[in-house]
């Protein structure tokens, strides 16, 4: 008989990837792939306890990292990228991201968003990169039929976006910040002086209130408020608890449901500067706003402001808000946004993850990968990891980071939002049996309509 091929998918963060790693695993299992999702946590461990033929990772960033690639190519294993967020309008970020300070990770597949990534890679690649495809944005592959969610509300629907996720590093020991700019501050000009950034995150993200305040207050608009996962949720749950009953009756705060599932109920988004959530509700045909905060360069970017609505005065939001919801003004917009989502997300049509399983599924095709050279240490974390995930946790669970009345010594922030973001073994049968569940829906037929 012959042998089933394996592919290990590392997934970042269960509050925006796992969606996306279960529809990957729903098209590789149809080609008969067998499929093992893990936290990024279980990246050493997942080799000796799956003996993959193919291992996707979202980076290839640290040295520590660049080192495993190499091993695994020494070993026969095909070493994939699909990063988390591929839309990068700053050239030196661009450049960081396609690997220009780690151009000795051993990638035989990098899949890139769009043509401009793949330039940037291409550009500073010195071999150990063997290829780079275009496949555009496979989470956004949500957004057609028949994985998009229908409209419910018989209210005007207002999806509120944010994204100040350096805001929180003001509130925590500076300790943290530092290890978490120190790969960029001297490889990224614009990162040099991140404590202004933080700072400037801090100030937009208490500028943004008052609208929400300010629309709720008119009670007639259902508001859906959707944090960026990687905020702190902690701040938005102290100010949603000091809102006045008939402001929390409008405002529905939504910290669990995935983006995709938002905008298609939504009536019009409304998003901070330069959020991809924006161009996602223009796949969506849906009318955007978007607030003009502090304008700095690292979080607003103009073109992309002229091809929405715009608002800068909380006070003038009731009014912005309804030229959105009449509609008259967004045939202007069409033809820059379809171009924009042409350039940056090379024209999503719900296939894109179809197009990255069939790479996979051909690179695995004729690997036999030699694991004869797996140590004794390699064994002992992959027996670790099936022991964990046997009894329903992730590889490197830490009650700490779970349980408030642990005996154990409280982990610091940052370890604690590391812990929780990791998926565990039902998490995953979850979404897998969700995408199968959604994909039945379809009977068959192939109709990616995004109306």
């Amino acid at each position: 008989m012959k042998e089933k091929k394996r592919v290990v998918i590392l997934v970042d963060n269960k509050k925006r990837d796992l969606p996306g790693a279960a529809l990957l695993t729903y098209h590789l299992e149809k080609r008969g792939i067998e499929c093992f999702l893990q936290p990024l946590g279980g990246w050493r461990a997942s080799l000796a306890a799956f003996k993959p033929h193919f291992i996707l990772f979202n980076h290839l960033l640290g040295s520590h990292l660049v080192q495993y690639s190499r091993e695994l190519h020494r070993m026969g294993v095909k070493v994939g990228v699909l990063p988390n967020e591929g839309i990068l309008y700053n050239e030196e970020v661009l450049e960081f991201n396609a690997s220009k300070f780690h151009n000795d990770a051993h990638i035989d597949h990098f899949f890139v968003w769009n043509e401009a990534h793949k330039k940037a890679i291409e550009h500073g690649n010195n071999g150990s990169i063997r290829n780079v495809h275009v496949v555009g944005v496979p989470r956004f592959d949500f957004y057609f039929e028949p994985l998009r969610p229908p409209k419910r509300s018989p209210y005007p629907t207002l999806l509120v976006c944010s994204n100040f996720v350096f805001a929180q590093y003001k509130e925590m020991d500076p300790d943290v910040a530092d290890r978490l700019f120190a790969p960029w501050k001297d490889r990224v000009s614009s990162y040099r002086d991140y404590w202004s950034l933080i700072e400037t995150n801090h100030r937009s993200r208490a500028m943004f209130l008052p609208f929400l305040e300010t629309l709720a207050a008119q009670e007639k608009y259902h508001i859906i408020f959707k944090p960026h996962p990687g905020e702190n949720a902690g701040f938005y749950d102290r100010w949603y608890a000091g809102l006045d009953e008939t402001a929390r009756r409008w405002i529905t705060l939504e910290k669990e449901k995935y983006i995709w599932e938002l905008i298609p109920q939504c009536d019009a988004e409304i998003a901070c500067e330069t959020c991809t959530t924006t161009l996602e509700s223009w796949i969506c045909q849906k009318p955007t706003i978007e607030l003009l905060l502090t304008k700095h360069p690292v979080f607003y970017h103009d073109f992309l402001s002229r091809m929405t609505l715009t608002c800068e005065d909380p006070s003038r939001i009731v009014q912005t808000v309804e030229q959105a919801l009449g509609g008259r003004e967004e045939n202007r917009f069409a033809e820059a946004r379809k171009n924009h989502l042409a350039k940056w997300c090379d024209s999503p049509d719900g296939h894109a993850t179809e197009k990255l399983a069939t790479i996979i599924a051909d690179s695995v095709a004729n690997t036999t990968p030699d694991f004869s050279g797996i140590d004794w240490k390699h064994r002992r974390k992959g027996l670790k990891l099936r022991a964990m995930n046997t009894l329903g946790f992730a590889y490197n669970f830490n009650p700490a980071a779970v349980v408030d009345f642990s005996p154990l010594p409280k982990l610091n922030p940052e370890k604690i939002k590391y812990h929780r973001k990791n998926i565990t073994p039902s998490d995953v049968e979850t979404w897998k049996k969700k995408i199968e569940a959604l994909m039945a829906r379809n009977d068959g037929e192939s109709d990616h309509a995004t109306e």
